[in-house]
């Protein structure tokens, strides 16, 4: 019998703490972060960046346990997409 593997949990960043990094980053390429708001920053981009490497390692086993062994030559991406339009 093959066993199906359920995916992962991926993890969200927070909706307020994502706002709150925008808004930073904003103002840190404007040039009018003070240091403690670029303390700030780095934490949250810490806490993000976090986040990210444990959603991958979450996808990553379940890829390796899903039967699809990825090939030897193969190379990790990153995709972005903008959702399209809808005010059409």
């Amino acid at each position: 019998m093959n066993k199906t593997l359920a995916p992962p949990v991926i993890r969200r960043f927070p909706l307020a703490k994502q706002r709150r990094m925008d808004e930073l980053l904003d103002k840190n390429r404007e040039g009018t972060i003070t240091p403690k708001e670029f303390s700030v920053l780095k934490r949250l981009v810490g806490e993000a960046e976090s986040l990210a490497v444990a959603n991958g390692k979450r996808l990553a086993r379940f890829a390796e346990g899903s039967g699809n062994p990825r090939p030897a030559n193969a190379v990790a991406v990153t995709v972005w997409v903008s959702p399209a339009n809808r005010e059409q």
